[in-house]
């Protein structure tokens, strides 16, 4: 797995698209895919918007991180990753556990994945490189 993380519109989807130009690839963006998503799928795997899912599903924590570890399992995939754990705490109740649990879940694909690359405008710095832990 390759994560690709960065603010909102910082370039990271484009870089991921131009990193993929040559290869067969199936994108959902704010949502998971179901099992006939998953059965018919071809190429890589590319999941965004996992805090737009998030935002959507009434579902408790465990059960949301369990699904995408379910979906992302025995598959090659890139997930792009919005960091929204900075700046200003959210007033609202609903919209500091959205970012509760958001860091969670991240912090479980993070420690999982392969590669991890910070896309900040446009510009990759890898941060976790294959084999290095």
């Amino acid at each position: 797995m390759h994560i690709y993380i960065g603010g909102a519109h910082n370039g990271k989807r484009a870089y991921v698209k131009k990193w993929l130009a040559s290869r067969e690839s199936e994108w959902f963006d704010g949502n998971l895919p179901d099992g006939r998503d998953a059965e018919n799928s071809v190429g890589v795997l590319v999941l965004a918007g996992l805090e737009k899912w998030l935002a959507t599903e009434d579902i408790p924590e465990e059960e949301a991180v369990a699904r995408v570890m379910e979906v992302i399992r025995n598959r090659e995939v890139i997930i792009i990753l919005t960091d929204i754990g900075r700046g200003i705490v959210p007033i609202d109740g609903k919209q500091r556990q959205l970012r509760d649990t958001c860091g969670r879940l991240y912090q479980r694909l993070i420690g999982e994945a392969e590669e991890v690359t910070r896309i900040w405008y446009g510009i990759p710095q890898i941060l976790k490189k294959r084999g290095e832990g």
